[in-house]
């Protein structure tokens, strides 16, 4: 069991109340994995996740998804969620996207980093498709409140993102549907790779994400990154590198890249804090004019199919408008 049920099944009964209304709710749902110590899954046989495998039933419907790309596994194929971990921001971060795909009839779960079980459990799912890296400590008491997968959409690539669409479409009984968007998008980035790659040749490309403090360089292993290989362009960061790498103005520098495409979470950002600077002037996408700024929810949050051709569709943008390099 993970630390959060332990302290929990080390409570007494008559301390349990104090742990207040809000646990209450769900208490009943995961109470007995104090004495089973474990999640209501198979780990012979059922679906298998990257947590093991689950019993599911045959056709769920009351889906709560807890990642922003599993919103667009459901959409492929004409479901919409019961439930979202929508950072308690939708019209800024979902809407604009996937609202008229998926409506309004869900009920936000809190956020993505600490979604609400009391409300989760409310909302009496039959699926819960959570995130690998940022809900493993939960996966026990989710499992209690409904069946469980769970797949690594943050720190996934590009590929393992259309993996995890598929599994989606057979947990769900929706395979042969989810296999037609497949093939759908497969051709449609088939053709903007074929409309990208002539200006990808021979060029470093580095995507980053930027906030008033800090900012984060997507690698080859990430999401973004590995798009970018998809289209032609090659990187100064290693395959096997984080997915996600804190930069300095110094490293910055030492990657130079010639196209630089950054996501801004903030306005001003870091990055604009650099300007002026001789590390950062000196750089060869500046000396160029290739600094690009994109919509950061689309490159980054995202993460599935939808976001990848909105990527691509705003990367052949800024290309054919600026003539290539």
């Amino acid at each position: 069991m993970n630390g959060l049920l332990r302290k929990l099944c080390r409570l007494p009964t008559a301390a349990r109340p104090a742990l207040g209304a809000a646990v209450l709710v769900v208490w009943g749902l995961f109470a007995s994995a104090c004495d089973r110590g474990g999640p209501a899954s198979s780990t012979e046989g059922g679906f298998p996740h990257d947590l093991g495998s689950t019993s599911l039933p045959e056709n769920p419907e009351r889906i709560v998804v807890l990642e922003f790309s599993f919103i667009d596994a459901l959409a492929s194929v004409g479901v919409a969620p019961v439930g979202i971990a929508d950072d308690k921001r939708a019209e800024e971060r979902i809407l604009p996207v996937y609202g008229e795909l998926i409506g309004d009839g869900w009920k936000s779960v809190g956020t993505r980093k600490a979604p609400r079980l009391e409300t989760i459990a409310a909302l009496q799912p039959d699926l819960i498709i959570a995130d690998t890296t940022r809900h493993a400590d939960l996966y026990e008491l989710l499992s209690r409140i409904a069946p469980t997968l769970v797949f690594n959409s943050l720190e996934g690539d590009y590929h393992d993102s259309l993996k995890q669409m598929a599994a989606i479409g057979e947990a769900i009984g929706r395979s042969e549907d989810m296999a037609a968007r497949l093939a759908e998008h497969r051709v449609k980035m088939a053709a903007y790779s074929e409309r990208i790659r002539p200006y990808a040749e021979g060029v470093v490309a580095q995507f980053g994400v930027a906030s008033a403090e800090s900012l984060s360089l997507h690698s080859p292993a990430s999401y973004a990154g590995s798009l970018l290989t998809l289209l032609g362009f090659s990187s100064n960061l290693a395959p096997g590198d984080d997915p996600y790498v804190e930069a300095d103005r110094e490293m910055l520098s030492a990657i130079d890249p010639d196209l630089l495409i950054v996501g801004e979470y903030s306005d001003p950002s870091i990055v604009d804090s650099w300007a002026g600077s001789e590390l950062f002037d000196g750089l060869t996408a500046v000396e160029a004019g290739a600094v690009h700024n994109v919509n950061a929810n689309n490159w980054s949050r995202l993460r599935g199919m939808v976001a990848a051709e909105l990527a691509a569709e705003a990367l052949l943008g800024i290309l054919e408008a600026d003539g290539g390099f």
